[in-house]
């Protein structure tokens, strides 16, 4: 298939491997080399996917990360992307792309409706709409919303590909392989220091592959490739091509994420797809170059109209003409060095120049060439709908606001030059606060917050011998620094154009009765209009603008809008540019796929799978599992075609009745030692621990310091000066790093040690009223009687021969201990009290019947301790000392925490004592009341209660005590039901807790 657009023996590209790709259901063929943009083009495919807002068509306007239209849905090796940018995806056999937010297709979309109403669809048009009638939001607006939401379908597919994190350390690190960049990391070797040089695309040189340059004699993409050969033969320096830097944080550390093998059609099972970089630097170089800024005029979205400076990027590094009739349209030198490579390639070129004829060195270059040009002209509107056919153009007074005549030539691209914008993301991400500089117009880095220095293009120098000096110096600099040695590098000798001033103008007038779209920001549909409604309706701060527009948001970050909504906010307000400010760059700089930021930590992977030493019993004995944390819990014993619900019930009932065990080997576990352990647990938890006797334990609630508890447990005092603590399951590893925060940061003068034990025993709950009764026959020589071990007691023995630690504490509001041993012996322990407990009729229980029948006394647990709930709020106020000091105390008499009718803790049973009450619903007076529904309180917890064999709740509710004995209703969203509840106390099952000390 012949490429109508390819050039003949120009380009970067392999054109011995032919690729064959497929876009929007139809086979083209590009070569290695190519980007997925380039291929297209070649094959003359400008219109490639719609506009966001009013679905008009778009094509390419850049050639790399300054593409704002481009986003494609993807598929390669079986895995479908959307928002793929099709100038940065490299083309292999058989990818295959289709283009986005179209429907049916992108050559007839019905979405472009909007286009033709889009004078009802101006900037602020949804948030005035979508808010009336209230009727309409649920029902209307918000469907709409959601399913106009987007561009492209994520995969509902497993994405088989690999990806990897990587942490790496470097003396310096080098952004941007230009000119610059280049000079600053081979200085840096040279030096000695360990050098990062990142590049995002896959060549290295930057503008050294499409400017007309000469370094010491020899071009410069022959310069480039010395010093790329010169600097991969040294040790002490990484080169990374396709890898862009696209964070930076504190601490000098930067995100980087490589495409490894995205450019690969037949990678090996183990070579990933993109891998995620985080290096700390020591010193930062950023040399990210700068973005050309398009000019504002009529149509200016119309597929055909492109950067000059990516149109010179597709001759000369691929091989591919944007238009056979192009206007170059600028006001700078530099575009004229794509007229340049046009003429070159037998294709004539028409210069419109904004400025007044002059006489610099590349104009008289042009005309040499005989290369028309128009002084103080401009494009006025681009003609054509899916591709540019024509140009209205103008010659523009001397004021630049209206035109002297106009007149319409025929055109199939319009290449467009607004001068250049430092990309200063990276430097504003670090912290490093801009500076407008009147010369370039723009805003470049002013003073560092951290070890970082841009240089080049990215600091507003435009000129090659600026370029490559200040690389030097600076990689000189900053690795003498570190390094200590100063080897010296000869600075090259340069030749190149000298350009002359660029003329400040940047959106074209319209003339009168005439009023196309004159777009700013491509990729969010931001025209001149909605910039000026904007101020119109009373926004002057930039950020609020941004916000109202939309400009510069999304995945384009403002690369080629961000200047131009500057410039138009200041003309309108007449204020200079650095009065209006800038708005915030934040990281990504590029969109980064979600399967690079998890890596490798997906399916099992996605955090450590840890077992108990008893896992393998669970298994053959049919436990289905529950992640609990990182662990796998037994949620329940199925037998034959238990449901859960059944399972747990039987399981439940057994406790209640005769004797269960639970492996509790999860909960955390936390030893503290030392001689101000007691006064330590006194300052943490929110009741008195200062008088804990030896071989006793007590159950406390710690608080944050906002007054919400954070965890509650029981801790046992060992020894004087030895504590055994419990957390729940989840909170274990915070817990932990709470107390160490505390006695490192706050009370360092405590001498006290803190050390995680939760892998060191395992523990086995034994409940029950025959509890004692099996406990006796495990310890035959210990006695445990009510008298010699007491509720809330603690006692050491041996199971038979093992040590053993007894704790006699209850979750489940029976009778009922926990034994702990070395993990070593956990499974031994385990199949021991399976073996002697037979006699009692014991079963195992897992968590589901755990949850029952604590949920039956009104013990709370996690989903009450959500952190919004205060001890007061979920009947913990008693264990609130009042005569001592703890973390917290001061957040609890906050007046949000003292109302009379704040939400507490109940018991819910529906009246009709069958119908189960889902967790999560809301509690109301009136069901069929209008929305929005006052909310009384929600369900925190549900069960099936197998002492009353109906279905119990708790639930958190406003003025609960005083609500006990009334009727709601517990309206579900999710589950669609309502359900009439009575509130009644919380404590269901043995409310004086007499069980538990019998």
């Amino acid at each position: 298939m012949k490429q109508s657009h390819r050039l003949n023996n120009v380009g970067l590209i392999n054109r011995d491997k032919v690729i064959t790709f497929n876009f929007n259901g139809k086979s083209y063929q590009g070569y290695e080399g190519d980007t997925l943009a380039s291929a297209l083009l070649a094959n003359g495919v400008h219109l490639v996917g719609r506009s966001f807002k009013y679905h008009r068509p778009r094509g390419f306007i850049g050639a790399g990360v300054d593409e704002p239209n481009a986003k494609l849905q993807v598929t390669i090796n079986g895995h479908s992307e959307p928002n793929i940018n099709a100038t940065e995806i490299e083309l292999v056999e058989g990818l295959s792309a289709t283009s986005q937010n179209c429907w049916p297709s992108v050559e007839f979309d019905i979405g472009a409706i909007n286009n033709f109403l889009k004078r009802f669809f101006p900037a602020g048009f949804y948030y005035k709409t979508f808010m009336w009638p209230k009727s309409f939001w649920y029902k209307v607006y918000e469907p709409f919303i959601r399913k106009a939401a987007g561009l492209g379908v994520a995969s509902l597919e497993k994405d088989k590909e690999r990806y990897e994190h990587k942490f790496e350390y470097c003396d310096l690190l080098v952004t941007g392989s230009g000119p610059s960049g280049l000079a600053s990391a081979y200085a840096a070797a040279k030096n000695g220091a360990k050098v990062i040089l990142a590049e995002d695309k896959p060549r290295y040189g930057g503008t050294l592959l499409t400017d007309d340059v000469s370094i010491d004699n020899m071009s410069g993409k022959d310069w480039s490739e010395k010093i790329i050969s010169e600097l991969k033969t040294m040790p002490n320096v990484t080169l990374k091509n396709r890898s862009q830097v696209f964070g930076y944080y504190d601490h000098n550390m930067m995100v980087m994420f490589e495409r490894v093998g995205d450019h690969l059609s037949n990678k090996s099972k183990y070579t990933p797809r993109q891998r995620l970089w985080y290096i700390r630097a020591k010193e930062t170089i950023l040399s990210t170059g700068s973005i050309e800024r398009p000019i504002v005029f009529g149509n200016n979205d119309t597929p055909g109209v492109v950067l000059s400076s990516a149109a010179k990027e597709y001759m000369k590094v691929y091989g591919v003409l944007v238009g056979r009739k192009p206007i170059i349209f600028t006001n700078n030198d530099s575009a004229y060095e794509t007229a340049f490579e046009f003429k070159k390639n037998n294709v004539e070129p028409i210069i419109l120049d904004t400025r007044e004829e002059h006489d610099s060195e590349v104009v008289q270059e042009a005309k040499n060439k005989g290369i028309q040009i128009k002084f103080s002209y401009g494009v006025i509107v681009a003609n054509g709908y899916k591709k540019v056919k024509s140009a209205k153009i103008g010659k523009l007074t001397k004021d630049k606001k209206s035109f002297e005549s106009t007149e319409t030539i025929n055109c199939d691209c319009i290449c467009v030059s607004g001068f250049w914008t430092p990309t200063v993301h990276l430097a504003s991400q670090s912290g490093n606060k801009l500076k407008f500089d009147e010369k370039i117009d723009a805003f470049i880095p002013d003073k560092s917050k951290q070890n970082e220095k841009t240089i080049g293009a990215a600091n507003g120098s435009f000129t090659l011998q600026e370029t490559i000096e200040s690389g030097f110096k600076t990689g000189s600099e900053l690795s003498s620094k570190i390094t200590d040695k100063n080897n010296e590098n000869k600075i090259p000798t340069v030749t190149e154009t000298k350009y002359s001033m660029h003329d400040k103008f940047w959106c074209m007038p319209l003339p009168k009765n005439e009023n196309p779209k004159r777009f700013v920001d491509f990729q969010n549909d931001v025209a001149v209009s909605d910039i000026e409604i904007a101020l119109r309706e009373g926004y002057r701060s930039i950020e609020h603008v941004k916000r109202y527009t939309t400009l510069g948001m999304a995945t384009d970050q403002g690369r080629t809008s961000n200047l131009n909504g500057l410039q138009m906010v200041s003309n309108i307000e007449n204020k200079i540019v650095p009065e209006v400010g800038h708005t915030t760059f934040r990281p990504p700089f590029t969109p980064i796929t979600i399967g690079t930021i998890v890596g490798r930590e997906v399916g099992m992977e996605f955090m450590p799978t840890r077992k108990t030493p008893m896992h393998e019993w669970h298994e053959k004995n049919n436990a289905v599992f529950v992640d609990a944390g990182a662990w796998k819990r037994p949620r329940y014993y199925k037998q034959g075609n238990e449901t859960l619900l059944e399972a747990s019930k039987r399981e439940a009932k057994n406790v209640r009745e005769n004797v269960g065990i639970c492996d509790v080997t999860t909960l955390g576990k936390i030893d503290i030692k030392g001689s101000d352990a007691a006064e330590f647990l006194n300052r943490v938890y929110t009741n008195a621990w200062l008088k804990l006797p030896v071989g006793k334990a007590r159950y406390g609630v710690m608080l944050r310091e906002d007054g919400m508890i954070m965890d509650d447990g029981t801790t046992t005092r060992i020894s004087e000066n030895h504590y055994h603590m419990t957390t729940t399951t989840a909170q274990a590893a915070n817990v932990l790093s709470h107390l160490e925060y505390y006695l490192q940061i706050v009370w360092p003068e405590l001498n006290v040690n803190v050390v995680s034990t939760t892998e060191q025993w395992a523990g086995a709950a034994i409940a029950g009223p025959k509890s004692r009764d099996m406990l006796s026959k495990l310890f035959p020589d210990l006695d445990v009687s009510n008298e010699a071990l007491p509720f809330m007691g603690y006692i050491e023995s041996n199971l038979f021969g093992v040590p053993a630690r007894i704790f006699r504490i209850s979750f489940s509001g029976e009778l009922a201990y926990e034994v702990n041993v070395e993990s070593n012996y956990g499974l031994f322990m385990w199949e021991k009290m399976m073996e002697i407990g037979q006699e009692f009729n014991n079963q195992p229980y897992g968590t589901e019947a755990l949850s029952t029948l604590r949920i039956e006394m009104g013990h709370v647990a996690g989903p009450e301790l959500d952190g919004r709930t205060i001890p007061q709020d979920v009947s913990l106020d008693g264990l609130v000392s009042k005569k001592k000091d703890f973390i917290g105390k001061n957040s609890l008499g906050k007046e949000a925490f003292v109302l009379e009718n704040r939400q507490k803790i109940v018991g819910l049973v529906p009246t009709d004592r069958k119908s189960s009450i889902p967790e999560g619903s809301h509690l109301v007076e009136n069901e069929k009341a209008k929305l929005p529904n006052p909310k009384l309180g929600h369900v925190s917890s549900s069960c099936w209660s197998v002492e009353n064999n109906n279905p119990f709740s708790l639930a958190i509710v406003n003025d609960g005590k005083n609500m006990i004995g009334k009727k709601l209703f517990a309206v579900s969203p999710l589950k669609n039901t309502s359900i009439e509840v009575e509130i009644i106390s919380s404590h269901y099952v043995d409310p004086e807790g007499k069980r538990v000390r019998s």
